[in-house]
């Protein structure tokens, strides 16, 4: 008999990518959330209660490659981030790397050595949309700003809320894709403040976080400041795209592959720097920026 359980199942290696910590719940709709987790339990999960459904928090590959794992059930997410879900190339022309001459690359690790598949999405949800498992109610809450369709997951009965990948670990908000929004990530950051529940499960890094959020949510999305700051400093003087990007104001240090360094950290910055200009505080100078005068 279900017993109405969540169950937090710790992802390997503490859930750095392209692993995740996931969610079971034991219910009468058997479930699992973002399955990126120790294969070999997810399908002691699926073998022993025969999981019916699989929810999607959004379309990153750390958080459906083991989608596959279960034939039998229905899978949800939100609407906007079902075409990157159904589609590894539609995921690439998201991401915005589909022009890219190492995209064929990234296209063969993301299926190969991360366990991308194509997945139909069978049932397209919306915000606050809500489904019954049995002892529990999940209610779906849309915080777009990692992807186009992040969302969050709340367990009504419980007072619990599934963050996903607004994970709360000190490296802060990740928006390396062009359809991502810095914008958009802090609206859905103070939306989230407004939420009443007792217990949050992130993605990454802790995974269970007891009581009052609020106060990392700030330091969250203060990191965003932290590093816009930085880049306003480094803007003291002119200079071009590739030498902002090489001093790695969002990651810290360069990284291999370096193309794909440069892709995410230029995306990042970019973003940064729309914003910036927007406020007043940068302009374009030829083929560099630099603080506004």
């Amino acid at each position: 008999m279900a017993s109405g359980e969540i169950v937090f199942i710790r992802g390997e290696n503490n859930g750095r990518f392209p692993n995740a910590h996931c969610i079971f719940i034991d219910d009468d709709v058997p479930t699992v959330i973002d399955p990126a987790s120790r294969p070999e339990e997810l399908e002691r999960l699926d073998r022993e209660k025969g999981i019916r459904l699989v929810i999607n928090s959004h379309y990153h590959v750390d958080h459906v490659r083991y989608n596959r794992l279960f034939p039998n059930a229905e899978f949800v997410a939100h609407e906007a981030d079902v075409p990157a879900i159904s589609s590894l190339e539609e995921n690439a022309r998201i991401v915005g790397i589909d022009d890219k001459p190492w995209a064929p690359v990234w296209k063969q690790v993301m299926r190969e050595v991360w366990g991308y598949t194509d997945t139909d999405v069978d049932r397209p949800v919306v915000d606050g949309e809500e489904m019954s498992l049995g002892a529990n109610t999940v209610r779906f809450i849309h915080t777009p700003g990692h992807t186009p369709g992040h969302m969050c997951v709340e367990f009504v009965e419980e007072k619990a809320v599934y963050l996903a990948d607004i994970d709360l670990t000190r490296f802060g908000p990740w928006y390396g894709n062009k359809s991502s929004s810095i914008d958009d990530f802090l609206d859905s950051i103070e939306r989230l403040k407004g939420v009443d529940a007792d217990t949050w499960y992130t993605s990454h890094g802790d995974g269970i976080i007891h009581g009052d959020i609020r106060g990392r949510l700030d330091a969250y999305a203060s990191v965003i400041m932290d590093r816009e700051s930085r880049l306003l400093d480094l803007l003291g003087e002119p200079r071009t795209m590739k030498e902002i990007v090489d001093r790695a104001v969002i990651f810290g240090k360069p990284w291999e592959p370096p193309e794909m360094f440069e892709f995410f950290e230029g995306t990042m910055i970019e973003k940064h720097l729309a914003r910036l200009e927007r406020a007043g505080l940068v302009e374009p100078k030829d083929d560099r920026w630099a603080r506004a005068t």
